[in-house]
This record gives structure tokens, C-alpha cells and sequence, in this order.
């Protein structure tokens, strides 16, 4: 083995075995010998990605991956050309009928303004002054926790939101105060600054440290839930778990509950790796398994509407209406 593919094989084992979520329940010893015989002739760190891919499987853990130099490129927007893409979705709403307001956000397909976009909405369909509120995340794949969060801030109301747990039961929680979200103590920057540790870009216009006052504060909450609720998406979820006068509308999620950090590599490939669960603010801990809503209303791709017609958001509208809030 080559010296610059025995390093490269190295550094992938010593993030795996120090990071994972899944560290303690490995054999790293046999992991580490398997590792360096099935890339006993590398002279390339190409020639160690089979290797890394044995490695990675080991921790049996769907939501960690470790991607060739062309897969880790494909997950880069494509250039776009002017006149043939639409814009990125970003969060949107309307008011339901008189008094319940609806905000639905989808991925963070681009991070930058999507927090701005969101609190704008929440503040727009505020006007209004609905009793109640459905939070639509049907369509929330994931993306970046921080920027949903800070959109809904008014919604969650400060205090612990949830937290994150590593593989030694370390939390770090998620917490937020007068539109500050902070996790571990530490608070979310406005702008993202390029990280030293994992090479990731810095990110601007990430979070608006949304201070935004709802004119009637601490509303019931309906969250819309489904398959293709996912990561960040379900970290959302998870926020609302726990919060007085929520619940959840739809079917269960996909199961990925989980923290993951993004390791780029000089050659182009890339790991994305799962270090920290969920746990929401009563202290119940999720992971790879789909959560289930608290009332299960079948739908289909067709129904998501978000309006009349759609049964998800007809039953959280129900069950908000009902409420104390929405009955004065």
C-alpha cells in the first residue's frame, strides 16, 4: 500500500471510530485489520474506497455514507441557466378559513434567505391573527435543521427545544431565546463561517435570530407529517414533541433522526457521518425509525394541497378548532 493511501485509509477509520454514532458497539480492531487487508495493493486513495465502504457498513447506520469524488459533485447545484429553473422552494402559507394560519416549508434546497423567506410568512399570515396553526413538513426531506427553526421560532416559543445525544450520552440541547437558537451553549450565527475542521463552506444569510412576537402568543400547533419527512425535517418534528397544545397529523416519517457531519476529502470523495440522535425537550431519544404522528390520517401525493380537500390538514383544522385557544 502506497504511504498516501495508507493515510487516507487511516484518517477515514480514525473519524469513523471517534465520531459514529455508532463507536462503542463496533469491533474496531477486526474493523481496522479488515480495512488495510482489502486495500492491501492500494497506491491511490481510489483503491481504498472499497475498503471505506466495508468500514462504513460495519456501523449499520442507513444514514451514514460515504460517496465517490462524481456522487459527492452530484450533490452540488447544477449551474443554472438563466430562463429554464425556477427559483428554490421556499417556506410558504396562507390562512385556513378565518382563523388558522398554514406554513409549510420544504427542503433547504438553498440555505441562504430561507429562514428570512419563512419568518416572513409566519409574520405575513400573522396579520390575520389566527388562533391556531398547522405546520406542514410533508414536504421537509431535510436539508439544514437551523434555518426551519429560526422560520418558526414564534411558533416553538423559547425554552429547550430538544437536543442532540452522542454515542456517550452526552446532550447537546437545542435551545432558543428571544429568537436566538443556540445548541450546546453555543449560538447559531446569522452568517456560517467556512468550518477548519470539515472544510465545509460558510453559509450566508443562515438564521435572522427571529425575535417576532405572534399577536396571540403560544397558539395550538397541528404538524403535518409523511414519508418524506426526513433528517432535518424531522429534527423539526421533534422540536413541536412535547410543546403544550401540539400534535401531530399524517403518517410516519422516514427515520432519520439522527446528526450527521459532512467530511470532504482532498480527492473529491466525501462521508457524511452520523454522530448524535435526536431527543426532544421531555427527553425521549429518536434515531433510524419513523416516528409515528400522534393521529395517523392516511393521504397521497395527490392530496397534499394544503387546503380544503387535503384530509391531513382537514383533521389537524378539526382538532384546532376544538382547542381552548380557538373556541374563545
Amino acid at each position: 500500500m502506497s504511504a498516501a493511501a495508507e493515510l487516507f485509509l487511516t484518517h477515514v477509520l480514525d473519524l469513523l471510530q471517534k465520531n459514529s454514532l455508532e463507536r462503542n458497539k463496533v469491533d474496531w480492531p477486526e474493523v481496522r485489520r479488515q480495512a488495510f487487508a482489502d486495500a492491501a495493493g492500494a497506491k491511490t486513495t481510489a483503491d481504498t474506497y472499497e475498503a471505506i465502504d466495508t468500514a462504513v457498513k460495519a456501523l449499520n447506520n442507513r444514514h451514514t455514507y460515504f460517496l465517490r469524488p462524481d456522487q459527492a459533485a452530484a450533490l452540488d447545484p447544477p449551474v443554472e441557466v438563466p430562463g429554464t429553473e425556477g427559483p428554490p422552494p421556499v417556506p410558504r402559507g396562507h390562512l385556513i378559513g378565518q382563523k388558522i394560519g398554514y406554513v409549510s416549508l420544504p427542503t433547504t434546497d438553498k440555505i441562504p434567505g430561507y429562514a428570512r423567506a419563512g419568518a416572513e410568512v409566519v409574520r405575513t399570515v400573522d396579520a390575520s391573527g389566527p388562533c391556531g396553526w398547522i405546520v406542514d413538513l410533508r414536504g421537509d426531506s431535510g436539508g439544514a435543521m437551523w434555518p426551519m427553526l429560526d422560520a418558526l421560532a414564534p411558533l416553538l416559543g423559547d425554552g429547550r427545544l430538544g437536543a442532540f445525544v452522542d454515542a456517550d450520552g452526552e446532550q447537546s440541547a437545542w435551545e432558543l431565546k428571544k429568537g436566538q437558537l443556540s445548541v450546546g451553549g453555543e449560538v447559531i450565527s446569522k452568517d456560517v463561517p467556512p468550518s477548519i475542521e470539515t472544510g465545509e463552506p460558510g453559509i450566508d444569510d443562515y438564521v435572522t435570530h427571529n425575535a417576532y412576537v405572534l399577536k396571540r402568543p403560544r397558539p395550538p400547533v397541528a404538524v403535518l407529517t409523511g414519508p418524506e419527512t426526513a433528517s432535518a425535517g424531522e429534527a423539526t418534528l421533534i422540536a413541536f414533541r412535547g410543546r403544550p397544545e401540539a400534535r401531530s397529523f399524517g403518517l410516519p416519517t422516514a427515520g432519520l433522526a439522527t446528526g450527521n457531519t459532512t467530511y470532504p476529502f482532498h480527492d473529491g470523495s466525501l462521508l457524511v457521518l452520523t454522530e448524535t440522535a435526536d431527543v426532544d425537550r421531555t427527553g425521549r431519544r429518536y434515531g433510524n425509525t419513523p416516528i409515528a404522528p400522534d393521529v395517523r390520517v392516511d393521504f397521497t401525493d395527490q392530496d397534499v394541497a394544503g387546503g380544503p380537500g387535503d384530509p391531513v390538514v382537514d383533521a389537524a383544522r378539526k382538532w384546532l378548532e376544538s382547542r381552548p385557544a380557538c373556541r374563545a
